[in-house]
């Protein structure tokens, strides 16, 4: 004789299946967070790599500062044309020549000085301002 009936068997049976199947889905979702967790890559601290955004960024910067005042007039209208377009369409719509042209200018022209603290009301001390490498 049997010490279970075979309903509390058949419920026995259901539940251990269900709990079987929840600690299926446990472990999967374990595992995939675990393969997600090292495919993802950080950049360490005062590492040496600047993501594309940045580097446009500073780019940008540096050709939007070009002493206009210091450049010959024919080549003043192509850089404000150049500087348009690139607020317009962003850096990567520049061809590589025209990339080379303002990177010259900004090289030759140089860049109108830069505010000092005080200047702009800034209460942020000098060692403590971002100098870019």
């Amino acid at each position: 004789m049997s010490v279970l009936s075979p309903v509390s068997s058949t419920t026995l049976a259901v539940v251990m299946l269900t709990a079987g199947i929840l600690a299926a889905f446990a472990v999967r979702g374990f595992i995939r967070a675990r393969t997600r967790a090292r495919r993802r890559v950080l950049e360490q601290p005062n590492s040496h790599y600047t993501s594309k955004l940045v580097r446009n960024g500073e780019t940008r910067h540096r050709w939007h500062h070009i002493d206009l005042d210091r450049i010959h007039e024919v080549n003043r209208g192509e850089v404000v044309r150049l500087l348009a377009k690139v607020d317009v369409s962003g850096v990567d719509s520049l061809r590589d020549t025209e990339r080379v042209f303002l990177d010259q200018v900004a090289n030759v022209a140089g860049s109108k000085p830069q505010a000092t603290p005080q200047d702009t009301g800034s209460h942020i001390g000098r060692d403590l301002r971002h100098r870019p490498a």
